[in-house]
């Protein structure tokens, strides 16, 4: 289906709701930080903009910090954290070969784009709206009453509205997203599910309308990263102390499945 038109008056709703949300949450100036071992072989990771993984300031979760300090010491390398949308992500990770991503999903569209190193969660894409909200019905239903009343990161979240026309307000930040609906500043909003298990987001009266089908979040790194760091990142991110560590990290329940192994010549495929 043809992308939605964007009328000039309709946008400017939108356009104030984004001013606005950038007034009243822009968080402070993200700090990059570092860990490794100093002297050692440098990454650029870049980190999604979810309550899992940063906090209000966008830097690192105490958990998570563990999880990938331990990655960055047995692999020998030192990562430098970039928080950002996921166009910036996408854009660092295939433009520059020391650059990696903590968390994309693996679509069919975005196989040949990286290496795919290790499953790190899976998680559902969600709907969500205040708890109170009157909606009942079914995919379709919800998609006409959102038009023009919902709020998506970019990455698939847009995509999944922009193939039925529906129009949104964009917000990569998803704490701040999921803190607009509880607000009522919009209607809906379209996260991963993993942002209502987070201790601030889960007091704010949210509830799930609709949700979609799981899917697999990996770390990936740039095609162009030598073979031989690549190799290294992949062997400890599945060994067993990596692996309980991001269980602790991600609070993911089910193990990721793992099943297309680490191919050095290149990406595993689905």
């Amino acid at each position: 289906m043809a992308s939605p038109r964007r009328h000039p008056v309709l946008l400017l709703p939108i356009l104030a709701l984004s001013l606005a949300l950038a007034c009243v949450w822009a968080p402070a100036k993200a700090l990059d930080e570092e860990i490794g071992p100093e002297g050692a072989p440098r990454i650029t990771l870049m980190v999604p903009l979810t309550p899992l993984l940063v906090d209000e300031y966008q830097q690192l979760l105490p958990a998570v910090r563990r999880w990938l300090a331990h990655v960055a010491d047995r692999s020998g390398m030192r990562m430098r954290m970039q928080p950002g949308s996921f166009n910036r992500r996408l854009a660092e990770i295939t433009r520059y070969p020391d650059s990696c991503t903590l968390g994309m999903a693996r679509l069919p569209e975005r196989e040949k784009l990286t290496n795919w190193l290790s499953v790190i969660r899976r998680d559902r894409v969600i709907f969500i709206a205040q708890s109170g909200d009157p909606f009942q019905g079914g995919m379709a239903d919800l998609l006409r009453e959102a038009d023009n009343r919902i709020a998506a990161p970019s990455g698939l979240y847009r995509p999944i509205l922009e193939n039925q026309g529906v129009r949104y307000a964009p917000v990569d930040d998803q704490r701040a997203l999921a803190r607009m609906v509880a607000l009522g500043r919009i209607r809906f909003g379209i996260v991963l599910a993993g942002t209502l298990e987070s201790p601030d987001i889960r007091p704010l009266g949210l509830r799930t309308v609709a949700e979609m089908e799981p899917l697999e979040y990996w770390f990936t790194c740039s095609r162009e990263l030598p073979a031989s760091l690549t190799l290294r990142l992949a062997q400890v991110l599945r060994g067993t102390e990596a692996e309980a560590l991001r269980r602790v990290a991600l609070g993911d329940a089910q193990q990721p499945s793992q099943e297309a192994p680490f191919n050095n010549d290149g990406p595993p495929t689905q």
